[in-house]
């Protein structure tokens, strides 16, 4: 275990040369708390040990990757050949290399998770003050809100049962082979593998296949696999690693049995990937991909900055969550928003009447039938927080085309979390740089705005200023 290493590297001792004052990363060194969030970090690292890789490195470079959607080797090289990232890691002179081993990237990623990832957001927000300022205590009710859900896809093929029996079949006839060759025995049990093969392409390779011949390829790829579970329990021993992926393969094996033997499709945490077990089927109902495959996370959006507020491989009621949102922004903003603005699926009863109890508007139509004379007033206003609500839409489509979200490609479901944790943080990081490029110029400027608002700037907008 490695122990804290307080990062104390001046900037100044960087080659004036190689700094580029017009460079984002140049404003980002600047809007990043490094002190608070090493503060945060600290936990990770043990009071004992040889001196740690500096916070600030292994944050700045987690950042960097999360910006630019790199993979970690790529991530690596990327910073080895840019200055200003080197610059914006804190380092005291350009190098050549790396300045740490590419594997660590995945190891503080598991460490991070999605808790301090979530804090990192929370840090970042109160040290701008963005967050945690609280009202004049008259007021009860301020602002909105804006929520939504969506799902992360991973880097999966499409599951189907028959693909994913072959998958544990070849699993099974692998740890055969690698406990033979460790054993004394002379004599390799059979396992039927070419066999299972020719099945498994038979009908894998079928233009159409019916229901009874779909059938009939599972039991038979179930045999297979039920041959080489009991010669495995029977004859070997396996070490921790093997013994993990043996148990997953009886996992999906009991699940495959059971629904083949109840003629059903649907089971209770049902696996759909051997080597991602945790991967859940999140079901969208939507045109092109009614289903996919990843954790599914709920976020909302206040001040124009986004926050995580649930994150899980199981495919959770996002409308369960409403709640625990309105109060969560009470905790931080000290009051309620005024309005809630989100999808129709979190329009609920439940959920109305729980807004309603405490004075917030919930976006939507009433429950019941129409009226046949509406309020022009309440149609207006309705209209305009559908046109609002679109903010957090443009949000997850934003998280998903420019930060990689449209397929995850890390493994480990820590790992995974905190991938998703580092896009919103960084995503919101690029939020202040947007706003601090011109806040002097915008302050010598009356406005009255809202403490709610967002305003942007746009390139053809800023000689206005």
């Amino acid at each position: 275990m490695q122990t804290k290493t307080e990062n104390r590297l001046e900037l100044e001792f960087f080659p004036k040369n190689l700094i580029n004052p017009k460079s984002k990363w140049f404003e980002l060194e600047k809007l990043m708390p490094w002190q608070d969030i090493e503060e945060l970090l600290s936990d990770l690292f043990s009071d004992s040990g040889r001196n740690a890789i500096p916070v600030r490195q292994i944050v700045g470079a987690l950042i960097i990757q999360s910006d630019k959607s790199l993979s970690d080797r790529d991530t690596m090289e990327t910073i080895m050949e840019t200055p200003m990232l080197q610059y914006f890691l804190g380092l005291d002179d350009f190098m050549m290399d790396a300045p740490f081993d590419y594997t660590l990237l995945c190891k503080y990623r598991q460490l991070i998770g999605i808790d301090i990832a979530k804090e990192m957001i929370d840090t970042l927000l109160k040290h701008h003050k963005v967050m945690g300022q609280k009202p004049d205590s008259e007021k009860t009710h301020e602002g909105s809100l804006s929520i939504d859900a969506t799902a992360v896809p991973v880097n999966i093929t499409y599951p189907t049962d028959l693909k994913l029996l072959n998958q544990v079949r070849e699993k099974t006839e692998e740890l055969i082979d690698e406990c033979h060759k460790t054993s004394k025995e002379e004599t390799k049990p059979r396992t039927y593998r070419q066999e299972a093969r020719t099945e498994y392409l038979k009908y894998a390779k079928a233009k159409r296949l019916s229901n009874n011949a779909r059938r009939t390829s599972l039991r038979k790829q179930l045999q297979y696999i039920k041959r080489n579970i009991e010669t495995i329990e029977s004859r070997y021993a396996l070490n921790e690693d093997q013994n993990s992926e043996f148990e997953t393969c009886k996992t999906i094996y009991t699940q495959q049995y059971t629904m083949w033997e109840t003629h059903t499709n649907r089971i209770d945490d049902r696996i759909v990937n051997l080597y991602q077990p945790h991967i859940r089927c999140i079901i969208r109902g939507k045109a092109g991909s009614p289903y996919e495959f990843g954790p599914k996370v709920a976020v909302s959006k206040v001040n124009g900055f986004v926050h995580i507020d649930e994150l899980s491989f199981d495919n959770f009621n996002e409308s369960l969550t409403l709640k625990s949102i309105v109060e969560r922004y009470k905790a931080n903003h000290g009051v309620y928003p005024e309005v809630v603005r989100a999808d129709k699926i979190y329009q609920t009863r439940d959920n109305k009447s729980y807004c309603k109890n405490l004075g917030i508007r919930l976006s939507g139509k009433p429950l019941g039938r129409p009226k046949d004379n509406p309020d022009e007033t309440v149609e207006a206003l309705r209209k305009e927080d559908f046109i609002k609500r679109l903010e957090i839409e443009g949000v997850i489509g934003v998280a998903k085309t420019r930060y990689g979200l449209d397929k995850l490609m890390t493994r480990l479901p820590e790992s995974q979390k905190a991938s998703i944790g580092l896009v919103f943080f960084c995503m919101n990081l690029r939020q202040l740089l947007s706003f601090t490029r011109f806040y002097e110029m915008l302050e010598m400027l009356v406005f009255a705005i809202d403490s709610n608002q967002t305003i942007f700037v746009f390139e053809e907008e800023r000689a206005l200023f």
